[in-house]
């Protein structure tokens, strides 16, 4: 067996939804032989958070960064270490101070050049562009007692007291993170996305879900934005549309009659969406990339999008990957435009599979950040 270029250690994270897609590509990679990884116990607290105004100013708060991961890349050739760090975190405007400062790569999910060049002149760690990231898992995975109990101990610490509420705060942490670890285990696994088939039937597909602080005013106008679409796909398409809100309880109580009739369980769901042909996304949180994107891309649907503000490292082309709306007519157009163009949705799906496969798959997208720090292909 050829020896490893490098290995990888996993500082275990405070936060694993969203990290699990880093993980993926690290296992898998070294399933292929390629590298080798480690799990470290960490419990360190990663205070400080950078905040960049509109007008470029930064300011500094004390607080945890929980969607920020860190690990250590070790060259097997040279010995030399390279630090970096993953954050996956929906605003573009928020940076770990703790990452910026001791990493030498810093690579930003949400990542927007008005909010990254004014700290980029301030901080050690290069900025990159990670991408669009999902949640899923490899079967390849290991060293899960680690990792949990990295959750515990790292969150016990964020939160801990010593005050009348100290066993209170013990119990509620690990409830807590033990609904966590739970619900990321409910994730998919990386093989569900390997597989695909082309939709035959015009189904347009348009499902998504309520956040749960309805009060924020970017939550609002999400949920606003998504029942008005939601609305316009029923009244338009009422024999071909799939989709609605996921029940829950703003949901239920605000959007009643824009409940789901596609079923919700993640693997039930991913199910439906390989049998639609059209999907309708709209941003996340803050603007970020949605992990919908991932998916839509992965099954080769023909995606209809609003406009990403996110920078990529490889950018999604209108009329190759997708088509972009930004008005209810153009959405409504766009929609006709792919039922009567046959060779047009199937240019779009053949090209959006294609780049899932080359771009977005965790194995090829954790293989392009490692090679651009270790200046040379793993393989």
């Amino acid at each position: 067996m050829m020896k490893q270029i490098c290995t990888v250690i996993i500082h275990t994270p405070q936060e694993l939804n969203h990290s699990s897609y880093i993980h993926t590509g690290l296992y898998e990679l070294e399933q292929r032989g390629l590298i080798a990884v480690k799990v470290k116990l960490s419990i360190k607290k990663n205070l400080g958070v950078l905040t960049v105004r509109e007008n470029g100013e930064i300011s500094k708060s004390i607080g945890s960064h929980p969607k920020t991961s860190f690990y250590t890349l070790v060259d097997n050739t040279t010995n030399k270490k390279i630090s970096f760090a993953t954050d996956l975190y929906d605003f573009a405007e928020y940076f770990s101070e703790e990452a910026l400062e001791n990493c030498n790569f810093y690579f930003k999910r949400n990542f927007e050049s008005r909010f990254v060049n004014p700290i980029q002149l301030k901080t050690k760690a290069k900025i990159c562009k990670l991408g669009i990231t999902f949640g899923v898992h490899s079967e390849y995975k290991h060293d899960d007692f680690k990792f949990f109990s990295a959750l515990f101990l790292a969150n016990l610490r964020l939160n801990i007291k010593w005050d009348r509420n100290f066993l209170k705060r013990i119990i509620k942490t690990l409830k807590a993170q033990k609904r966590h670890w739970e619900f990321i285990n409910t994730s998919r696994n990386i093989n569900r996305f390997e597989d695909y088939r082309k939709a035959i039937v015009n189904n347009i597909m348009f499902q998504t879900r309520c956040f749960l602080h309805e009060n924020d005013l970017d939550v609002k106008q999400i949920h606003q934005q998504r029942y008005h679409l939601i609305k316009l796909l029923q009244q338009n398409f009422p024999d071909t549309f799939l989709g609605g809100f996921v029940p829950s309880k703003i949901a239920n109580e605000n959007y009643g009659d824009a409940l789901t009739n596609v079923p919700t369980a993640p693997e039930e769901y991913l199910d439906a969406l390989k049998k639609a042909k059209i999907v309708i996304y709209t941003r996340g949180l803050a603007n970020s990339p949605a992990w919908k994107m991932a998916e839509y891309l992965s099954q080769g649907k023909v995606i209809i999008a609003e406009p990403l503000t996110a920078e990529l490292p490889f950018s999604l082309i209108e009329g190759k990957e997708l088509l972009y709306f930004k008005s209810d007519a153009e959405l409504i157009e766009k929609i006709k435009l792919i039922i009567e163009d046959e060779a047009l949705a199937a240019a779009l799906s053949t090209n959006a599979r294609a780049y899932f496969e080359t771009h977005i798959h965790p194995v090829q997208n954790t293989k392009r950040i490692l090679e651009l720090m270790l200046q040379r292909p793993l393989d």
